[in-house]
């Protein structure tokens, strides 16, 4: 499955956390009610909220299984001249999921008078609300996966990081070599060190998050490194030869 598909196959599983939590507020919890004793009843309610979550992302885990590794290379974008480290499927899969599940819980509910069911709040703009909240966290999610945030960037100027909301860029000839270390066994940040801004001044870290990105931590760390240390190779970036060149220099 392509990265690019396995990532968009979120946004229906986001849809349906949201409406499976929405159903289970609207039509499971007057079950609920009929359960003895209370705390039993209360087991039942968190464990099927619960599953509302686990379904989906189970099943998103289950269509893109073939994915989900980190892998040591480049994404190469044609005619861009740059390397890309898009979006990990399993990494955003998990909050786009439980953004989705959240916003079910905001379709505003409440107990039919003197009947064991329950019925869309029947309050000034409640119904509005109950609207309002999931599109735009639908749509929010939508756009994330389309846009492919966070990702990163190398191109023969230097690594541009692109979060959520926010892009920094940073220069290879203002990098220092010798890093980034390795990062070790579960580290979800490896930190890259800038040249200061004055002389004689102390290195400025620049933390870069690997968690979110669908590539190895190791790898990333190790090709940093390389075209900080290596800068004639700076201007073949972005091109499939230089991929080669390279996974074959770290390996």
């Amino acid at each position: 499955m392509p990265l690019r598909t396995a990532r968009l196959l979120v946004w229906p599983f986001v849809v349906a956390a949201l409406v499976l939590r929405a159903c289970v507020e609207l039509w499971f919890k007057p079950v609920t009610w009929r359960i003895d004793p209370g705390w039993v009843a209360f087991l039942v309610w968190v464990a099927v909220q619960v599953t509302c979550f686990l379904l989906p992302w189970a099943g998103h885990a289950l269509l893109t299984r073939g994915v989900r590794q980190r892998p040591a290379t480049w994404e190469v974008a044609a005619g861009t001249g740059t390397f890309v480290a898009s979006t990990s499927p399993r990494w955003i899969s998990t909050r786009a999921i439980l953004f989705g599940w959240l916003a079910g819980g905001f379709v505003l509910t409440e107990r039919v008078p003197g009947e064991d069911r329950v019925r869309l709040a029947d309050l000034p703009g409640s119904l509005a609300l109950s609207i309002a909240i999931p599109v735009v966290v639908l749509a929010g999610t939508a756009a994330v996966l389309l846009l492919n945030r966070p990702r990163l960037t190398l191109d023969r100027n230097g690594i541009t990081k692109q979060s959520v909301t926010r892009r920094t860029f940073l220069r290879w000839d203002r990098l220092l070599p010798g890093g980034p270390p390795a990062p070790t066994r579960g580290a979800r940040t490896i930190t890259i060190l800038r040249q200061p801004a004055t002389p004689g001044g102390p290195p400025v870290p620049s933390p870069l998050p690997t968690g979110p990105l669908h590539v190895d931590p190791a790898f990333l760390a190790e090709t940093i490194r390389h075209y900080v240390e290596h800068p004639e190779h700076r201007a073949d970036i972005g091109t499939q030869n230089e991929l080669d060149r390279l996974r074959a220099a770290l390996a």
